[in-house]
């Protein structure tokens, strides 16, 4: 039966090659029978797993694994975090709570990555796991616009708007410390314009969203809504 399963074969542990297992509990002894790396070591992987407790962690956990591009298209990250009315700690995340808009798109993309939500499952009765899918970009559904089929346009763009706000340390420091698909969002947004008047126009207006807090566009109009 499927509830007797292991999680190594609920999450099909062994066809990785590279596994990365972040703050896992001593207590926790499901990924023995594995080997993995408890630090970054590799460049790369195509399974991470990491064990939060509360959401800043869960923030903490994606802004480094998109930052640093730690995941292998097709790979894997999974998040284990502790249930409500677990029996062993105080802390626990309603599960509405970390899936959230905030944090994933209509379509099930966490903001401005390829990292699609794929699955949730118990790792026992302590602990939910939810796991997310590297998307590869070509298998993304192609954007209405050119310039959103380049990659290439889109590094040299986010290049242009740091030059653009250099001289502006508040505007700067916020924009640097988005991840690469947040800055690749922005890049698309103020120069897909052809107009100079109009990119100049959604600086500014990216500047202003920035500054209220907002990571994106996107965000920014949900919650306008």
């Amino acid at each position: 039966m499927n509830s007797s399963k292991s999680v190594i074969e609920k999450l099909n542990v062994n066809k990785y090659e590279n596994k990365l297992i972040l703050y896992k509990p001593q207590d926790v002894e499901d990924f023995d029978e594995v080997e993995f790396d408890v630090e970054v070591k590799k460049e790369k992987y195509d399974f991470i797993c990491a064990f939060i407790f509360d959401l800043n962690e869960f923030s903490k956990v994606l802004q480094e694994v998109l930052k640093k591009q730690l995941l292998k298209d097709n790979g894997y990250l999974f998040i284990a975090y502790p249930k409500k009315n677990n029996p062993k700690y105080d802390q626990y995340i309603e599960r509405d709570s970390i899936y959230t808009e905030d944090t994933y798109t209509s379509d099930g993309y966490v903001h401005g990555s390829n990292l699609k939500f794929s699955r949730m499952i118990s790792l026992n009765d302590v602990f939910t796991i939810i796991g997310m899918k590297a998307i590869p970009q070509k298998a993304q559904k192609a954007k209405s616009t050119k310039s959103s089929q380049c990659v290439d346009d889109y590094i040299e763009h986010i290049e242009l708007i740091k030059a653009y706000i250099k001289d502006k340390e508040n505007i700067s420091e916020l924009y640097e410390s988005l991840t690469p698909g947040y800055q690749k969002d922005w890049a698309r947004y103020v120069y897909s314009a052809k107009r100079k008047e109009t990119q100049e126009k959604r600086l500014s207006d990216m500047e202003s969203i920035l500054e209220q807090g907002y990571k994106s566009m996107d965000l920014y109009r949900r919650k306008k809504k």
